[in-house]
């Protein structure tokens, strides 16, 4: 089933391609440092050949991080197939180079150092790459950053906790901006910490926002059902878990108060709850789950062609 997604992922790829009737727009990211941004490519062939192979490594990266550091029972590509399909879900992600992507998947590297971390009582390097990572990344797209506090929590949950852990994340994030500051690769006046402002609008209740709120929904209800399955779990299974279930309430909560940026948080959150649908699904192997599980698949593959053969109103 993964591989079947994986080629109908490819297959979508192709077609848009080449269809010359899809609007390839492109948001804007804001960086700390003015001026940067990686925004700037073109939409064409190789701008979504760049971002699709960007996303597919995201879905590699996701799956293994759910058999390396076993936060599923057994191997599966369940994650690849969920995160894919809701990639898929938004047009936007596929059909042109989107920052967003590279952003997410940045993010979730950040997160597989993390899980490095259990039980490391002096996680000091590690603290500081994930920190140095984020902060050089905050200079294209600012609110990375707001990973940071979610980051400590995690740090907490691996029981990674230290006041040198701590002390190196702070080192790390001061370090690139002294860095290029004192290269004079930039002024202290190019450096805009608006960036990082939060922006809430009333979204307009149509067709469009119905994807994400479905992701959101299935984010729900598989975490749920994993607080009754990790009861039965070892130690470090329920921290591991527990931290995708934190993460991925928290990109939420982002992506509603501050919606005006929600397609930047999105990608995390897919992968998110593509963790949890997998746990979920391979948790539960009775045959009512099986059917659920084949029949959410059929249905997400339903949905995406009627998204990008028929007439549905995408974002």
């Amino acid at each position: 089933m993964p591989i079947i997604a994986t080629l109908f992922f490819v297959a979508i790829t192709g077609f848009i391609m080449f269809d010359d009737t899809i609007d390839h727009t492109i948001d804007f990211y804001n960086g700390i440092v003015k001026g940067w941004s990686i925004s700037h490519i073109n939409n064409n062939i190789i701008g979504i050949l760049l971002n699709n192979s960007i996303v597919l490594l995201t879905a590699i990266l996701i799956s293994h991080i759910a058999v390396h550091f076993r936060l599923i029972k057994e191997k599966t590509l369940l994650p690849l197939l969920f995160f894919l399909l809701f990639q898929l879900l938004t047009p936007t992600k596929v059909n042109q180079y989107e920052p967003a992507n590279l952003i997410s998947f940045i993010a979730i590297l950040t997160v597989a150092i993390l899980y490095s971390c259990y039980q490391e009582k002096h996680a000091t390097e590690k603290g500081f790459v994930i920190a140095t990572i984020l902060s050089i990344t905050s200079f294209i797209d600012a609110h990375i950053l707001y990973l940071l506090p979610i980051i400590v929590v995690g740090i907490i949950q691996m029981q990674a906790t230290s006041l040198r852990t701590f002390a190196a994340m702070i080192v790390g994030l001061i370090v690139p901006y002294w860095i290029i500051w004192g290269l004079g690769i930039v002024e202290l006046s190019e450096i805009d910490f608006s960036a990082l402002s939060i922006s809430l609008n009333l979204p307009t209740i149509d067709l469009q926002i119905l994807p994400f709120t479905v992701v959101i929904m299935i984010g729900l209800v598989t975490g749920i059902g994993n607080l009754y399955s990790a009861f039965n779990e070892k130690i470090y299974t329920r921290a591991t878990n527990g931290f995708v279930s934190i993460l991925s309430t928290y990109i939420t909560l982002l992506l509603i108060i501050d919606n005006v940026h929600f397609i930047q948080y999105l990608p995390i959150l897919n992968g998110c709850v593509a963790l949890q649908a997998s746990y979920f699904f391979s948790s539960h192997t009775k045959r009512t789950s099986t059917i659920t599980l084949i029949a959410l698949i059929v249905v997400l593959a339903t949905w995406i062609g009627w998204i990008y053969w028929g007439n549905y109103p995408s974002l």
